[in-house]
């Protein structure tokens, strides 16, 4: 499968993705709807005010689901040059047409889900955080959030490679935006690897996470926790 027809218009992109069976047509259309709802609601977050933040993110959900087309694939992007990686995963195996939109839609499920967790109603928030990552394929954020509410049910594998995924995706410059990100991939997949059993990789992992976020203690308790495993016979000793 292959892109054709890039055509840029004041914030309006249309592709045709072709394929010998079928063309399905991507329009990107990044736009910054809600977007002064979404700041205030990660404010709310931020300041301890997890059922305020709920409420606008449920508005936001509201008011994008009420305008969507059924037959319509909405996926999510950061920018244009997001947007270009975002349609070639979306037409995989689709012969929908796909509609590409800026983050909103993404944030608001990603942080009603983030904040579910946080009221303790985990369960409901596991739906919301699977649609961010699946509308949002690119966003090593979500991917990190998703894994993590599955090590908290001890869903190992299947946290393990959420964290991978997310390692897999982002700018691995050690003094880049993603830092703080790719370190939190990276601790994730060693948490998942010593309850797997891998305490090589896990150190790794802990170790190569320092290079991104030096000063994280959790990295630091994790490891001195790989020393004492070796030092009671649990796991391979040749580090």
């Amino acid at each position: 499968m292959h892109l054709r027809n890039l055509i840029a218009a004041i914030g309006l992109v249309t592709l045709l993705a072709s394929s010998p069976a079928a063309a399905t047509e991507v329009t990107i259309a990044i736009e910054n709807a809600h977007a002064e709802e979404l700041h205030q609601a990660f404010q709310l977050v931020s300041s301890g005010d997890p059922a305020g933040a709920e409420k606008i993110f449920t508005a936001v959900i509201a008011a994008y689901e009420v305008r969507a087309n059924p037959n319509m694939i909405y996926r999510c992007a950061e920018d244009l040059k997001d947007a270009a990686g975002v349609s070639i995963l979306s037409t995989v195996n689709t012969t929908n047409d796909v509609t590409i939109l800026g983050a909103g839609w993404c944030d608001a499920l990603f942080g009603k889900g983030f904040v579910l967790v946080d009221l303790n109603r985990s369960a409901e928030a596991e739906s919301f955080l699977a649609r961010a990552v699946e509308m949002g394929p690119t966003n090593p954020h979500y991917l990190n959030e998703y894994a993590e509410w599955h090590k908290t049910r001890r869903k190992w594998e299947r946290s393990l490679d959420l964290f991978t995924r997310a390692w897999n995706m982002v700018d691995r410059s050690t003094s880049g935006p993603n830092r703080k990100i790719a370190a939190r991939a990276l601790r994730g997949m060693g948490y998942n690897q010593i309850e797997l059993g891998d305490l090589d990789a896990a150190q790794r992992h802990f170790k190569q996470s320092k290079e991104y976020d030096p000063e994280n203690r959790g990295a630091d308790n994790e490891l001195k926790y790989i020393d004492d495993l070796r030092k009671r016979g649990l796991g391979d000793p040749s580090a």
